[in-house]
Parts: structure tokens; sequence; C-alpha cells
């Protein structure tokens, strides 16, 4: 049965549970591939498919406060899998680890050049703590959060080239400061 978009909404608010199948139906692959986005370069194909599980609960519950006004449907859906994909990702922090009988014995692996790659890391952090508060924030948003630049020169109202500038001088200093060329 196809339902319009008023109708679909009705009958979820309904609990017509062949309105759930449709909803589930139409928008899976939708779903799927914002979470995806979101959860995939640090979690399973099983996590992903269980946040969008979540997702079509969540909008079976709480569809009493979808809007129709504000938006369509499908932009709540979305809206709703953006905030557990994000959920998702701080709860489950991405694993950085191996199983030592996963480990081979390879030439380019050992424990010394972790160990290093280790301090080199907490040399790089300490390295962004002494920058200027301002430097320090682009550095941490733009390098660990992932923000876009665009993003940044919005928020520090700089314009894109301040923002490239400034981000350049950091890893500059970062490089002198490790030796590298």
């Amino acid at each position: 049965m196809e339902y319009s978009q008023s109708a679909l909404v009705k009958a979820i608010k309904e609990k017509d549970v062949s309105a759930y199948s449709y909803m589930i139906e139409k928008y899976t692959k939708t779903i799927y591939c914002l979470a995806y986005h979101i959860l995939s370069p640090s979690m399973g194909k099983e996590d992903i498919e269980e946040c969008v599980a979540d997702v079509f609960y969540d909008a079976w519950v709480k569809i009493g406060q979808f809007d129709e006004e504000r938006g369509s449907f499908r932009t709540w859906l979305l809206t709703l899998t953006k905030y557990k994909a994000l959920t998702y990702r701080r709860k489950k922090p991405f694993l950085n680890s191996i199983a030592l009988e996963d480990v081979k014995d390879e030439a380019s692996y050992s424990i010394e050049n972790q160990f290093l790659l280790r301090q080199d890391q907490e040399k790089v952090i300490e390295i962004i703590n002494s920058f200027n508060p301002v430097d320090k924030e682009l550095f941490f948003r733009r390098y660990f959060f992932g923000e876009k630049i665009s993003d940044l020169a919005k928020s520090f109202n700089l314009s894109r080239s301040a923002i490239d500038n400034r981000l350049l001088r950091g890893r500059k200093i970062i490089k002198e400061a490790l030796g590298y060329e």
C-alpha cells in the first residue's frame, strides 16, 4: 500500500503496523546511507544496522514530535538519524587495538616503532597546547574533530585564507619540532 506523507504520519501516529513497515521499506536505504557516512570509519556493519533500527524505533515512539509545518517526514527521519549516529559514535569509541594473535611477525611492525609513534603523538598534542588559544582551538576542531574550514571561518569570523594560513603555520611549527623536512 502506498502512503502520502500526511497519510503515513497519521497512520504511524495511530500505530498502524503496515505504515511502520512501509516507512522501513521506503526510507531504509536513505537512513542507512547517512548512518554509514557518519559511522563507517570507526564502526562495523552491525553497529550501523543497529543504529538504523534504533532510528525507526525512535520514529515510531516519537512520531508525536513530528511537525509537518516545519519540514518533510524524510527530513525529520534524517535528523533523527544524524543525532542517533552521533550518539552511537560518542558512546562506542573507535577501538584502535589489535588482538595479539592477529599480530604477524613482520619487519614493518615492532613495539619500538609503536612506542616512538606514541611519543610523537604526545609531543604533537603538547605543541598544539602551546599555541595561542585561537590557533589551538582551530587545530583541534579541524584535525581532531574534522570540522570543515568554511565552518571554522564562520565560527571564528575569519576568512578562509586566514584559517588556511593559521593551520599552515601550525603544521610548520609541528614539523620543525619533530625534525621533519
